[in-house]
């Protein structure tokens, strides 16, 4: 099955993104993404309390009955452990999200911090969190996670969605049997960073001087091989995740209505794309080039 694609939202509330010279998206140009997504058939809205003014401009620009599932997520908590008080703030910072949102309900809730759930306490999250789905306030709960590790010590019935990093040079869930495993048990996988916060489809003169010079070449090696089919790097990209039969959802992020056209256009099945993103070789080893909670602050 071809997953389907999800459209993040944090440009919407912040500035985000290695490569976004454009900065947050002015209000009006959300309101034309919308409406062009919803055309496309995308369905599925990504969000979170930690993406700055996201909620409230989603609430102000979507149209009513406008169709869309919506995930957000509880950010990191600060408290070193958690009480039972714990849970009237969890469920009024969730009603906040939703009265921003304009629902009654999410598609899904996802903790920022998986590790969360580990603290001293930790059970009084886990309790929350199935609440919310058993009181029909949510449909799905899971967590957001950048390595394995994070799913450490949680119990599977927390896990109705994950989302993770994979890309074309990401592979260590792939290579690492976790996706394999989240699959099997009936979780849902929606697959982040797809595009490396855009590193991916841009030349490597573009990147930051803190990656190596290892990855920086292996990326020329990739945009030759690119070249040499007449294919673009986001086609490629895009290529490698559309072919993932275990993946719902592709969530990617855009900037522009424009963007988004050229995002639709390169989501096009390409035989030969899928052909070149199944080279096992393109896959990158080095955490610290592919994590960006490693890189530093710019």
């Amino acid at each position: 099955m071809i997953p389907q694609i999800c459209l993040g939202t944090v440009q919407f509330g912040l500035p985000y993104g290695i490569t976004n010279s454009a900065g947050q998206v002015a209000e009006a140009e959300v309101a034309s993404i919308l409406t062009q997504a919803a055309a496309a058939g995308i369905r599925l809205l990504d969000t979170a309390q930690a993406y700055g003014e996201a909620e409230q401009v989603l609430g102000r620009t979507l149209t009513q009955g406008h169709g869309f599932a919506v995930i957000s997520k509880l950010p990191a908590q600060p408290q070193l452990n958690f009480t039972a008080h714990d849970q009237s703030i969890w469920e009024a910072g969730f009603k906040t999200s939703c009265q921003r949102l304009g629902l009654s309900s999410l598609d899904a809730l996802l903790l920022h911090s998986p590790a969360d759930l580990r603290k001293p306490g930790g059970e009084w999250l886990g309790q929350w969190l199935i609440s919310l789905r058993e009181r029909g306030l949510v449909h799905r709960i899971g967590v957001s996670i950048y390595a394995a590790e994070d799913l450490e010590g949680i119990d599977p019935v927390l896990l109705d969605l994950v989302q993770l990093p994979l890309s074309l040079y990401d592979q260590r869930l792939l290579q690492d049997g976790t996706i394999e495993s989240l699959h099997n048990q009936g979780c849902a996988i929606h697959a982040r960073s797809v595009l490396l916060q855009g590193l991916l489809v841009q030349p490597v003169e573009y990147w930051p001087k803190f990656l190596s010079t290892k990855i920086k070449t292996h990326h020329s090696k990739l945009i030759q091989a690119a070249e040499s089919i007449q294919l673009t790097l986001q086609q490629l990209s895009l290529a490698f995740v559309r072919q993932c039969s275990f993946l719902e959802a592709v969530l990617v992020g855009v900037t522009s209505s424009r963007e988004l056209s050229e995002l639709l256009d390169a989501w096009s099945p390409l035989l030969a794309a899928e052909q070149l993103a199944n080279d096992p070789n393109w896959a990158w080893l080095n955490a610290t080039d592919l994590d960006p909670r490693r890189w530093p602050s710019l």
